[in-house]
């Protein structure tokens, strides 16, 4: 029987990690073409915490109050990525039987920080394979649609030779390894104490950000992906190859909305845009995973109660990969 209320981590402010707060809110009651997930993993990204802080790339302040909220969260209950057991149904789901294992996103609608999700049938979720856990598939989800989505729209080809600043987070890392696995000579950009993991992951070469001035490198490359906005298009477009492209995974929006007009304009391709997850790009992900062509690659595990903690790490940034929050199964 499902219960009545679930445990949740709740947004009651904007600020700290500690405006994170666990507390009792009632399940999600279900629309007919819902279903309720039990809640076994979901992730804690940077999309949490830069909601949570109120901490965003140049211009997109007003953007991230309109959203979220001005002085009070609109949005209660965080995350995006979830992993867990369906137990209902509503009268119209055809695709998915309580029972099943899935994993996907909620993406807008958040809400994954709880023991219960309740998500449409149409929305972007899939069956978990075998193969995976609930933490490794939920640890795949975020990273790896949006290194898809950017990989996809710059074209990437193999042979090509790419560059990849924060290459050690939960993007970065899934950009190298996708990139590698096709067949691109993968540049890393990370402090060396991540270069040895960088390497297992499939980068051919690293550069260490704090020794070297990546304005100043010689090579070329076709294709550069920028996950942190630390290596803006305007000081480093000399890096890229004639009809080289630029991912603009975070930037200002300036750069967002001057990215179509240098694409047109200009001798390169920018690619900007958000990237949300889909069933489809699931499914590309389950591929990719199974066959080995990726990994899951967690920094670390914490409790629902631990949540705070999970924010305040990443606030400290460094982080490898995914960090995941694993729910203690409710007694019976």
């Amino acid at each position: 029987m499902t219960p009545a209320t679930m445990k949740a981590a709740v947004l009651t402010g904007f600020g700290g990690p500690e405006v994170i707060q666990i507390a009792q809110r009632p399940v999600p009651v279900l629309k007919a073409n819902q279903m309720l997930i039990q809640n076994q993993a979901a992730s804690v990204n940077s999309g949490d915490a830069r909601i949570r802080s109120k901490t965003v790339p140049k211009g997109y302040e007003f953007i991230m109050s309109l959203v979220f909220g001005f002085n009070r969260p609109r949005t209660e209950i965080l995350g995006t990525v979830f992993a867990g057991k369906v137990t209902q149904v509503g009268a119209s789901v055809t695709k998915f039987n309580p029972g099943d294992l899935v994993f996907g996103s909620t993406e807008l609608k958040m809400a994954t920080h709880s023991e219960f999700v309740a998500i449409g049938e149409a929305a972007a979720i899939t069956h978990c394979p075998d193969e995976l856990t609930p933490a490794e598939a939920a640890s795949l989800v975020f990273g790896g649609t949006t290194a898809l989505y950017f990989i996809e729209k710059s074209d990437l080809k193999r042979g090509e030779r790419i560059l990849v600043n924060a290459a050690a987070g939960s993007v970065g890392i899934a950009v190298v390894q996708i990139a590698s696995q096709m067949g691109a000579h993968v540049t890393a950009i990370a402090s060396s104490a991540n270069h040895d993991f960088l390497r297992e992951n499939g980068a051919k070469s690293c550069i260490d950000y704090t020794v070297t001035n990546i304005e100043n490198l010689t090579d070329k490359f076709d294709v550069i992906v920028d996950c942190l906005g630390t290596i803006p298009y305007a000081k480093h477009h000399h890096l890229l190859n004639k009809q080289g492209r630029f991912a603009l995974v975070t930037g200002t929006l300036g750069e967002g909305l001057a990215a179509p007009f240098r694409s047109i304009f200009g001798m390169h391709k920018i690619v900007s845009g958000t990237s949300f997850a889909t069933r489809a790009s699931l499914e590309k992900i389950v591929k990719l995973a199974t066959s080995g062509a990726i990994k899951p690659i967690i920094d670390a595990t914490f409790t629902l109660d631990q949540i705070q903690d999970a924010h305040a790490r990443i606030d400290k940034g460094h982080k490898r990969g995914n960090f995941i929050v694993k729910f203690r199964p409710r007694p019976k």
